[in-house]
């Protein structure tokens, strides 16, 4: 039986035959694509064994530094608890000093000598009342204050501590070579140009370097966003300090009124001429204006969590 040869194949046979340099030039460029294939793996593999002990490197590296650091973060803890304890003990008897001076002052508004209780006298003895109530507050903001700038001072003492912690482990990861940018490792044109599988492993390799980057952002990310992270949250609690305030301040000025009214009740209920009908209302529109205070700055604090949340998140990003 005779075997028919396709014309396509007949014509390769012929040319192969007619000029053999062609095929010893075609075999010599896949030695020398397989070669470089060869070599690019090999570079690939050894970036890639570079990274994996640097980053297991500065890792060891953090955390024996974090050790010898922590110590000295635990004892400014431990002395602004103590110094917190003190200033406490001293706020809160100079507020129970005046909050007893408070109630005398209140109670003499209504024990004097022929006091009468018309419009007149009760717009009065309420101002004289708020006086001595925002003389308390005022106190007690003081106080309230001076335990915040302590705490202020110790954060802040913390993170400059810390924000050495974090040029440290900087240093370290440049060292390491954690902190830069990678060049891939691409093939580069043989003969006519680039295969197909070549094109490819240039696309791959493309890629692949931005993720080894973003990784290595992310293991050293704590450390380069550290001190903008703490400043941040430092600047969160003045803030969430000064809304404290805000809030205790409007409802202070309600809860003098009613505690005043409260002291007209007991008036009222020796005997005292005090329109209790008028009172009962007057009390009454007080506890809706605080509860609408407290839904209001409760509406601020839920706000802020979620935008700080966000904002948590682009400092620890970058």
């Amino acid at each position: 039986m005779r075997r028919i040869l396709y014309p396509p194949l007949i014509a390769l046979a012929l040319l192969s035959l007619l000029n053999p340099a062609t095929a010893d030039e075609s075999k010599e460029l896949r030695k020398q694509r397989q070669a470089a294939q060869k070599e690019r793996q090999t570079q690939k593999s050894e970036r890639s064994k570079e990274i994996s002990e640097g980053t297991k490197d500065f890792r060891e590296y953090v955390r024996n530094l974090t050790m010898d650091y922590q110590e000295q973060v635990k004892e400014l803890d431990t002395e602004f608890k103590l110094q917190r304890v003190e200033l406490k003990a001293d706020h809160d008897a100079r507020v129970a000093g005046a909050e007893a001076e408070y109630q005398k002052k209140l109670s003499s508004l209504f024990m004097r000598p022929g006091v009468e209780f018309n419009d007149q006298a009760i717009e009065q003895m309420q101002a004289d009342g708020k006086a001595f109530a925002d003389e308390l507050f005022a106190l007690k903001k003081q106080s309230a204050e001076e335990l915040h700038r302590e705490q202020i001072a110790k954060e802040e003492r913390e993170n400059a501590l810390l924000s050495e912690v974090d040029r440290m482990a900087l240093d370290e990861a440049s060292s390491l070579g954690l902190t830069g940018k990678y060049s891939p490792i691409l093939a580069t044109p043989i003969g006519d140009g680039l295969t197909k599988e070549e094109e490819r492993w240039n696309e791959r390799e493309r890629k692949e370097v931005v993720k080894l980057e973003d990784r290595n952002k992310k293991t050293i990310s704590k450390f380069r966003n550290g001190e903008k992270l703490r400043k941040w949250e430092i600047g969160n609690l003045n803030e969430d300090f000064k809304l404290t305030w805000d809030e205790k301040a409007e409802l202070h000025a309600l809860d003098s009124q009613q505690l005043f009214y409260n002291a007209m009740f007991m008036q009222a209920a020796q005997g005292g001429q005090v329109d209790q009908q008028k009172l009962m209302a007057e009390m009454a529109e007080i506890n809706e204006k605080k509860k609408l205070i407290k839904i209001e700055y409760r509406k601020v604090r839920d706000k802020n969590r979620i935008t700080r949340r966000e904002e948590k998140k682009a400092i620890l990003k970058n």
